[in-house]
């Protein structure tokens, strides 16, 4: 029992080294690519970086955690990116919330579809960009032009 306790520790650490040296040799493009959408403070002096699935329930749990996070340190950068794994529909839907930010609606779209109960369909993702101001006709000819 103790040569296994030891030898998970051992591969925990290694793991965690391996964690590690992925974000140092990543960081510029972590904490300050461009083209990640960043709410709170744009020039705070914490960085929180998020990965995220617009129908990930844990996501969607932890989305008024962190805006309570955001809402009480004044000094923090949230840096979002997506990381649609669970299908189509969170495909799209993630195409969609980089077409928001070019109307300057990112956020507000993003928080929306996050409280969206169940699954997400393309009519939903567009009825929630609707809601929140976006113009669907310009979203949709963003979409297919990213850059």
């Amino acid at each position: 029992v103790e040569a296994s306790q030891a030898l998970q520790k051992k591969t925990e650490a290694q793991q965690e080294e391996h964690a590690q040296q992925a974000i140092k040799e990543n960081a510029k493009k972590l904490f300050n690519d461009p083209a990640s959408p960043v709410a709170g403070n744009p020039h705070g002096n914490v960085t929180l970086v998020e990965f995220f699935d617009y129908q990930c329930g844990h996501c969607k749990a932890m989305n008024s955690v962190i805006q309570a996070i955001v809402k009480q340190n004044k000094n923090l950068r949230v840096v979002f990116k997506e990381l649609p794994i669970f299908g189509g529909q969170s495909q799209y839907a993630a195409k969609v919330s980089l077409a928001a930010a070019k109307q300057g609606k990112y956020y507000a779209f993003h928080d929306a579809l996050l409280s969206v109960d169940g699954q997400l369909s393309e009519q939903i993702t567009l009825q929630t960009a609707e809601k929140v101001g976006l113009n669907v006709a310009q979203l949709k000819k963003d979409m297919d032009n990213p850059a």
